[in-house]
């Protein structure tokens, strides 16, 4: 606290840093970015999930 009473200000590096940490823009792009190759791979994914289930309940884990 300064005299004031007032809370000392902060750096501005450390706000720099948390203003990157809490802005939504980067995992917003990677989200983006996972969506569109998740698209263009869906029927190897269906296949994988699919496959990756059947072999699950064949296998007496169920």
């Amino acid at each position: 606290m300064s005299e004031s009473g007032r809370p000392a200000a902060r750096p501005s590096g450390t706000r720099t840093v948390r203003a990157l940490l809490t802005d939504p823009v980067l995992p917003l792009a990677v989200l983006g970015i996972a969506a569109v190759a998740a698209a263009l791979y869906s029927p190897m994914l269906t296949w994988a999930v699919t496959g990756g289930l059947a072999g699950y309940s064949l296998s007496g884990s169920v």
